[in-house]
């Protein structure tokens, strides 16, 4: 727990059971508004540690281990982003939350599209970050070469995918993605997600024929400059969806670029429905 005394600052970690698979969440904040934030492949919660504090300053903010990740439950059932959404469907409920926002990132996003149908009017907006599930094509360089380093040396070009400015990239980052692959179990389930996923650089789940069944504002956010999902995904679905590119920043804005990605999500949460539109 941060020694801040500020309780918006304060993060409390907890192990949530759900039917037998154990989520483990991390939360700041309180109040009646909540947050979920779902990470992308390969990830866990800290994904969203320059961005969390900012969140809690007036609303709960849940940050999760997606199954598979972290110190969740490595059950996975088949990989698939619809097995994982089944998987934390209930999440909400076992936190004592009714209605709230979710935001996803990559994979996240599209585990988020999934739950949106599921949740329907519980969720207030939904935002997704450099999204799966938006095009066809994905750029899985990434992952495969993730998979593949035992090394400081071999992992670093492939954290290095991730930004605009691959000289944000620090030993830090690069030693935490090391120590992280070297659970068996956890490279094991990478891999499932991903050829049940992104089989050769495609994309099994899309969800761009279903937008308009959403019953939520969807608001999308991406990094001018990813390498991962295309920038083109997001920008030819402007006329369905408000979309706001963050500049100088690549698959992950609310890293690379946090302040910008803040703001841009702050006004989202305030006024789901206008308010700071592009």
């Amino acid at each position: 727990m941060a020694a801040d005394g500020n309780k918006s600052a304060r993060s409390e970690i907890a192990i949530i059971d759900l039917d037998g698979v154990a989520i483990r969440t991390r939360q700041m904040g309180s109040g009646e508004a909540a947050v979920l934030l779902l990470h992308g492949l390969g990830g866990d919660a800290t994904s969203w540690t320059l961005n969390q504090k900012a969140l809690a300053a007036s609303r709960r903010v849940i940050a999760i281990d997606l199954p598979g990740h972290g110190g969740s439950s490595k059950s996975i059932g088949d990989g698939g982003i619809p097995s994982i959404a089944r998987l934390i469907a209930d999440l909400p409920d076992a936190l004592n939350i009714d209605r709230f926002d979710l935001v996803g990132l990559s994979m996240g996003g599209a585990v988020a599209l999934e739950l949106a149908f599921h949740y329907g009017d519980r969720l207030r907006s939904l935002t997704c970050v450099s999204s799966a599930g938006f095009g066809d094509d994905i750029n899985t360089d990434f992952i495969h070469g993730y998979l593949r380093a035992d090394t400081m040396q071999a992992m670093r070009p492939n954290i290095s995918i991730l930004f605009h400015d691959e000289r944000r990239v620090n030993d830090a980052m690069v030693s935490y993605a090391v120590m992280a692959r070297q659970n068996p179990d956890f490279r094991a389930g990478i891999q499932r997600m991903t050829e049940a996923n992104f089989p050769d650089g495609t994309q099994t789940y899309t969800y761009t024929d279903r937008l308009q069944d959403l019953a939520m504002p969807t608001h999308l956010i991406w990094g001018r400059h990813d390498r991962i999902a295309p920038p083109a995904h997001a920008e030819r679905l402007t006329s369905m969806l408000p979309v706001t590119m963050i500049e100088n920043a690549g698959h992950m804005p609310n890293v690379e670029a946090a302040e910008a990605f803040n703001t841009a999500l702050e006004c989202i949460l305030q006024d789901p429905s206008s308010g700071c539109l592009p």
